[in-house]
C-alpha cells in the first residue's frame, strides 16, 4: 500500500470539508471583509434589543444645553462667567469629575476688556474700570482650578494646527506591548481650549467619535493619537480624574490593543481601542409599588 492510498484512507471526504471550512473560517477572520462586519454590527443591534443593560443607579448626569436653557439664560454662547457659576454648582453638589464636550478654543468675546472697546458713549474713566476687570475667561479658569476636578474637552482635526502653550498636564500615558499608534484612530491636528483654561483644568480629553458605515456610534475610543501624541479619551479622562490616578496604560498584543487601564482598573477594548456602547435601560421605582418602570 502505498503512502498515497494510505493518505487518502485517512483523509476521508469528512475531514476534507472541515478542512476547508477551517481555512475559509481562517480566511475570513484574516481579511475581515465588509460583508463580515455588517453581520457583526447587526447581530450587536439583534442583542441590544433582547437584553439591555437595565442600571437603576444613574452616576452619571447629562447637564444639557437645551432649548429650555437658552429661553431662560439667552442665546449661546453664554458668556464664561455663567460657565464658571455651573462648574461652581456642579462642584457643591459633589460631582466627582466635570467634563465639557464643548471647546472653548477662542477668548470670550463677553470680557469687559473687549466690552471697553466695544460699547459707545463711555467715559474714560468706565472703560478703564472695565479694562482693570478680569477676564470671564480668568473667572471661569478660578472656577475651574477651584473645583479640581474639570475635565476639558479637545477634538481631533483633519489638518495641523498651531498648539497653544498651555502647560502639559502631570499625565503619563504608556503601553506595554507595543506601541498603540500602528492601532488607533489617528488625526493630525488638535483642537484645544485656550491656554489660560487649558492650565486650570484637571484633565483634558477628545470628544471626538467615529460612527460605522452606517452613521451610528457603537464603539467609542478610549485613546487615540491627535497631532502625534497619544490622548485619552473624553470618558476614560473622566474615569482617571474621578479616581485621582495620574497614569493610564495601553495593554498591547500581537493583534493589537487589548486594553486601557488606570492603577487597580482595567477597561477591554477592541483591537482599536474601541470600546462596546451597550445600551442602557432607565428604570425608576414606580411611587406606592414594589415594580420598576424602565425606558
Amino acid at each position: 500500500m502505498t503512502w498515497l492510498s494510505w493518505l487518502g484512507r485517512r483523509f476521508t471526504s469528512a475531514r476534507a470539508l472541515c478542512v476547508v471550512l477551517l481555512l475559509a473560517l481562517l480566511f475570513f477572520r484574516v481579511t475581515d471583509p465588509l460583508a463580515l462586519e455588517e453581520l457583526r454590527l447587526r447581530t450587536f443591534d439583534i442583542f441590544q434589543v433582547i437584553k439591555p443593560r437595565v442600571a437603576t443607579l444613574r452616576p452619571a448626569v447629562i447637564v444639557d444645553i437645551d432649548e429650555a436653557s437658552l429661553r431662560k439664560l439667552g442665546q449661546w454662547p453664554w458668556p464664561r462667567t455663567r460657565v464658571a457659576d455651573l462648574i461652581t454648582s456642579l462642584t457643591k453638589l459633589g460631582a466627582a469629575a466635570i467634563a465639557f464636550d464643548i471647546v472653548f478654543s477662542e477668548p470670550d468675546r463677553l470680557s469687559p476688556a473687549l466690552a471697553a472697546d466695544l460699547y459707545r458713549n463711555l467715559d474714560e474713566e468706565t472703560r478703564n474700570k472695565l479694562r482693570a476687570l478680569p477676564s470671564n475667561d480668568q473667572v471661569m479658569a478660578e472656577a475651574i482650578k477651584q473645583s479640581r476636578r474639570v475635565v476639558l474637552g479637545e477634538t481631533g482635526l483633519p489638518t495641523v494646527q498651531p498648539l497653544s502653550d498651555a502647560q502639559p498636564l502631570p499625565v503619563g500615558v504608556g503601553s506595554v506591548g507595543g506601541d498603540p499608534k500602528s492601532f488607533v484612530y489617528s488625526f493630525p491636528g488638535l483642537l484645544q481650549n485656550v491656554p489660560v483654561l487649558e492650565n486650570a483644568a484637571a484633565g483634558r480629553g477628545l470628544f471626538t467619535v467615529l460612527p460605522e458605515r452606517d452613521g451610528i456610534v457603537r464603539r467609542v475610543p478610549m485613546v487615540l493619537e491627535a497631532q502625534g501624541k497619544i490622548l485619552a479619551s473624553l470618558s476614560f479622562e473622566m474615569l482617571r480624574v474621578a479616581t485621582g490616578n495620574s497614569t493610564i496604560l495601553v495593554r498591547m498584543n500581537q493583534a493589537g490593543i487589548k486594553a486601557v487601564a488606570l492603577p487597580g482598573f482595567e477597561m477591554p477594548t477592541d483591537s482599536k481601542g474601541r470600546l462596546w456602547v451597550q445600551e442602557t435601560r432607565i428604570c425608576a421605582s414606580v411611587p406606592r409599588s414594589k415594580n420598576w418602570r424602565c425606558m
